[in-house]
């Protein structure tokens, strides 16, 4: 965890004629965010993407997927990734309306140096599987059962596609 950009800065070192683009959440960076800097001090032009949803959403769903528990511990203070970035001399957008999107990855991509785009993500969008397993599926009913908090945002997101199709038989 927190591997994705400093790893980004390798494969842009190694390879200084491809576009490098990091996907990273809001926890990982967390834990790398100084890197900026080092893009910008070596002029490197990677791109951040950063899925913004306030929470170690991979912990939270291994919690109760994996394990039939409640999530615990994996909520994060709200942070603007752009302002943080702007603030390394990072070229930085912020998307929290979908429609905006295309407009701020273009943007992104077209910038020559090191750009971010912190996209606001609902924090209660499954991270499920693409085929359904039986064991996940009892597991996030004894998860939810449990008293996960926000259970009824996440039952929401779960009878929505794609989650719907994924936890059909």
């Amino acid at each position: 965890m927190g591997g994705g950009l400093p790893y980004a800065i390798a494969a842009a070192l190694a390879y200084p004629a491809r576009q490098v683009v990091a996907i990273v959440g809001d926890g990982g960076l967390s834990m790398s965010v100084a890197e900026l800097a080092t893009c910008v001090r070596y002029r490197l032009p990677v791109k951040v993407i950063v899925l913004n949803n306030g929470s170690l959403a991979q912990i939270k769903w291994e919690q109760m997927l994996f394990l039939g528990n409640p999530e615990y511990g994996c909520e994060l203070e709200p942070v603007n990734f752009s302002v943080v970035a702007h603030g390394f001399g990072v070229r930085a957008f912020r998307v929290e309306d979908p429609q905006d999107c295309r407009r701020a990855l273009n943007d992104a991509l077209a910038h020559d140096g090191p750009a971010l785009v912190d996209a606001v993500v609902d924090t209660n969008e499954p991270m499920l599987p693409p085929k359904r397993r039986e064991t996940y599926v009892k597991n996030l009913e004894a998860a939810l059962s449990k008293g996960t908090p926000r259970r009824g945002d996440i039952q929401r997101a779960l009878g929505e596609e794609p989650a719907a199709t994924s936890l059909r038989e």
